[in-house]
């Protein structure tokens, strides 16, 4: 079947990025680099590439069609294929050939094009409807149908029951003549395996037995010409846990009923990984008459009776002289004497022998089936069923786990999935207690532990553990819990609860889920917008930007090596705690304001920072005056590196080595605290602040600001992934507005620092950017974009300014210094020998005490400490011990550099 040039000429730019064929002349690409095996050896149609394969059949054998690599080119169809009136089905047209690969000869009057509308949520999607026997209908949804709840509807308040659907240009003396009638669930899959040469019917649901359509088969057969006639029924209902119980029972049904019934699986029921319909094997070529052989097979495994039949049915197809196999959700152990067998054998040829027989081939085969059964000695050896899903490598700590799915007999319990180290797996003793914590009870042998396991582990897929929520670099993925986004699509875990991204494989590491999102692909209300700007003006715009552009600080540091941190400061009162619990709750984090690291030990200090990537890390009331616990264990000095996304605490590896474990910062932060940080001039570089006062409070903005506090998280959430949806575009708006900014911002006379151009414009870039999401109006921008640029006037103007603690104290060494004899050989306030070099070595506790005999005011001991770190005229340079020029021996002292006295000396 030939794929829609529109189709094609999409797809192809991809194929070509992707597999980088080293041939591409001709009806076929090939020599394409395989994604599992990494040789190039994949190859597909040129002309119509449905179906990809790598060429290393026995040593990969790889294979994948389009439809499954690029979901997005065939999710959307009646915006890429409007109705006409020559064609007023053309959407539902495409859909079929091109996402199902099924053929419309035949079968264009079997369905409409029609549209389902979600009044709820005001959404809606084109569908291909078919007609029912008995009045009803069934509709598939063919825009985004992972929109929706359902992506399928049947015609309300009427019944299918006992009805089959079947193509209308079969005839019921068709389905009478046929040997075998197979009858799916789906109507694609009825569909698929006519097109493949097999009748079929629909049944439209595993749960409906088509009790009407075959009364009706059977009353056009006893009125025909051939009344004996009866084609064998098979029901092919999809895999899993559904289909298998039905089967069974419909199977039983049927031949209650005098019918001639089987049953047909896609896969083993042992099997697990991707469950394949009747219309994925058609799409994958695998839906041939040898194929339905193998899957009937399937089914008759599915069907027997007990664990010693399933045995022996194994057992004949592949002649295993012992294997494993589950029944029921048990696990036994089949081996066979193959002795006993060969005896029977011998038996019978004697016998012929002595009786001058000639030797029955039939004879002698039906002794060996009769020897066989016999021979099988199956025990039980778990009362579960287990199979290894996953293994999962943190490369980081050196931990490898595995994780198994456990399934209890029916009704027992429901299954579970759970993790495995390397040790509890490779040790039967070790499974066997691991395993019990989960309830169940091994009872096997280590040879039979290590022979399911070396069947169950070959192809695991290797899921990478994320110690963090948000965006990885690496991974060029956000992975926020329930969602995951890369390259502008949306992921949900799969069944066994990881997304798989292209060839990654990613989950979140750690139990802690921060965020709690629901997610509309449609809708993105932003009607809280009024009642912020009415609340918190040019400020609360600046600061939800800061949100804004946190989503996107790895991508900012990839570029520019450096993300600004944003602080919030203000007295109790002034607002800061409801706007930053309403930003919060844009990013799906509800009750939540951030954690104080005054009150953090060191270790959680490091947890709290390395938690998230692309997310703000909010440190509340980090330098309050007061002694804390652990105050002295965290200095604003410490997250200068984080401005660079370098690591700020580091850990030893427990793994016997010298190996160190030094996470990089991937947040933002922001601190919001009652007084601005005191810290270095470096530091403060670092940081664009931004103060709350009373100015502008009145009854509008307190009614506004509570009513910001009332929006619920669930109907804001979404907010986050709607951005990190459009991560292109926003880095582009970002890139092309950012330059322009730091240029103006550096051309401005009250601005002399490179540092704070390149903060306060990546902050204005972002506000360009965030009107892609956020839609606000060129006021609001314009207000912002005044009031951030004056935060940057105002931070120079901070950052050049001493702290008033730092001036009040030089101020008194200056008076002390000026009011004692320079040749006095003792009594100096400044104890260092080397003054001509204009060092200052100076003792608190002395300085406090010259000050009382003066009765002059001096700071808190505790202020000195902590603001004499930032002194900027005199450089602080560190604490030490100097040979004091006062002739009382080596004296601990607080030691600056004043450049003015050096020049002094020096001139």
């Amino acid at each position: 079947m030939s794929m829609r040039d529109d189709i094609r000429r999409e797809l192809m730019p991809r194929l070509k990025a992707d597999f980088q064929w080293k041939t591409d002349k001709g009806s076929w690409l090939r020599r394409g680099k395989c994604p599992d095996c990494g040789a190039y050896e994949v190859y597909t149609n040129a002309e119509s590439p449905w179906m990809l394969k790598c060429n290393r059949q026995e040593k990969c054998g790889w294979e994948e069609t389009v439809r499954d690599r690029y979901p997005e080119i065939f999710d959307t169809w009646s915006n890429r294929y409007q109705k006409t009136r020559e064609n007023p089905h053309a959407a539902a047209d495409a859909y079929l050939t091109d996402a199902r690969k099924l053929n419309l000869m035949g079968m264009r009057e079997a369905y409409t094009q029609e549209w389902f509308q979600d009044q709820k949520r005001g959404i809606g999607s084109a569908t291909v409807r078919f007609p029912l026997p008995g009045g009803s209908w069934w509709e598939r949804l063919i825009d985004q149908p992972g929109r929706f709840e359902k992506k399928a509807n049947f015609a309300y308040g009427k019944s299918y029951k006992g009805q089959a659907w079947q193509r209308p240009d079969v005839s019921i003396e068709d389905m009478a003549n046929a040997e075998s009638i197979w009858i799916a669930e789906g109507i694609f899959n009825a569909w698929a395996l006519e097109q493949a040469g097999q009748r079929a019917v629909s049944a439209m649901s595993c749960n409906n037995y088509p009790e009407e359509f075959l009364k009706q088969l059977r009353g056009y057969i006893a009125t025909s010409d051939k009344p004996t006639r009866s084609p064998r029924l098979v029901f092919a209902y999809d895999g899993g846990g559904a289909g298998t119980s039905a089967s069974r029972a419909h199977v039983k049904l049927a031949i209650d009923q005098g019918w001639k019934a089987t049953a047909a699986q896609p896969c083993g029921e042992d099997d697990t990984g991707k469950i394949l319909d009747w219309n994925d094997l058609l799409g994958l070529e695998r839906l041939t008459a040898e194929h339905r052989g193998e899957y009937l097979w399937f089914g008759k495994v599915l069907l027997a009776a007990n664990a010693q039949e399933k045995a022996f049915l194994i057992w004949e197809k592949h002649r295993w002289n012992s294997f494993h196999f589950t029944f029921g959700n048990r696990t036994y152990w089949c081996a066979i004497d193959v002795a006993v067998v060969q005896e029977k054998i011998e038996e019978y040829r004697k016998s012929c022998t002595r009786k001058l027989d000639d030797i029955d081939p039939n004879a002698e085969a039906e002794i060996r089936a009769k020897a066989s059964r016999e021979a099988l000695m199956v025990e039980e050896i778990a009362n579960c069923a287990f199979r290894v899903l996953y293994r999962q490598r943190d490369e980081a700590t050196d931990e490898t786990k595995f994780f198994l799915n456990i399934s209890f007999p029916s009704g027992k319990r429901p299954s579970v999935k759970g993790d495995f180290t390397a040790a509890q797996l490779r040790k039967a003793s070790n499974f066997e207690d691991r395993l019990f914590a989960f309830g169940g009870v091994w009872t096997g042998s280590a040879h039979q532990l290590t022979r399911i396991l070396q069947q169950q582990t070959p192809d695991l897929p290797d899921v990478r553990p994320l110690g963090f929520t948000g965006y990885c670099r690496d991974a060029q993925a956000y992975v926020f819990g329930q969602y995951a986004v890369a390259g502008g699509r949306v992921y949900k875990p799969n069944d066994n609860e990881f997304f798989q991204i292209g060839k990654q494989a990613l989950k979140l590491g750690t139990s802690e889920r921060l965020l709690d999102i629901d997610y509309d692909p449609d809708q993105l209300d932003t009607s809280w917008l009024p009642d912020l700007w009415t609340a918190y003006g040019a400020k609360g715009i600046t600061c939800l930007t800061f949100y804004f552009a946190s989503l996107f600080a790895e991508q900012v540091r990839g570029e520019m090596k450096s993300f600004p941190f944003l602080e919030m400061h203000g007295l109790p009162g002034t607002g800061k705690t409801t706007l930053i619990e309403f930003l919060w709750k844009l990013l799906g984090r509800e009750n939540y304001e951030g954690f104080d690291p005054a009150k953090a030990t060191p270790a959680a200090m490091a947890r709290n920072l390395g938690k998230v990537g692309n997310l703000p890390v909010v440190l509340i009331e980090g330098d309050r005056r007061e002694e804390a616990s652990h105050a002295r264990k965290f200095e604003w000095e410490e997250l200068k590196t984080a401005y660079n996304g370098r690591t700020v605490r580091s850990r030893g590896v427990k793994n016997g080595g010298m190996e160190t474990f030094e996470p990089p910062f991937r947040g933002a932060v922001v601190i919001e605290q009652n007084e601005p940080v005191n810290a270095s001039r470096a530091v403060l570089e670092r940081i664009m602040s931004l103060g709350f006062d009373m100015a502008n409070f009145t009854n509008e903005t307190k009614a506004a600001a509570e009513r910001l506090e009332q929006w619920p998280v669930e109907k804001i959430s979404g907010f986050i992934v709607h951005a990190a949806r459009r991560e292109q575009d926003i880095m582009g708006r970002f890139r092309q507005a950012f330059a322009q900014y730091e240029g103006e911002l550096l051309a401005l006379p009250a601005i002399r620092t490179n540092r704070l151009a390149k903060t306060h414009g990546q902050l204005l870039a972002f506000l360009d950017a965030i009107r892609a999401v956020v839609p606000l109006s060129d006021q609001q921008q314009a207000e912002t974009a005044r009031f951030i640029v004056q935060m940057a006037s105002d931070r120079q103007l901070a950052v050049n300014s001493e702290d008033p603690i730092v001036s009040l104290f030089w101020e008194r060494f200056d008076y002390l210094e000026e009011n004692e004899d320079p040749k006095a050989a003792t009594g100096h306030i400044n104890h260092h020998r080397r003054w001509e070099e204009g060092l200052i070595a100076v003792r608190l506790n002395e300085m406090e005490a010259r000050c009382a005999e003066k009765r002059l005011q001096l700071p808190s001991h505790t202020e000195m400490i902590r603001a004499l770190k930032t002194s900027k005229a005199r450089r602080f340079i560190e604490q030490a011990t100097v040979n004091s020029r006062n002739d009382i021996g080596s004296v601990r002292c607080w030691i600056f550099h004043d450049p003015s006295r050096a020049t002094a000396k020096k001139s």
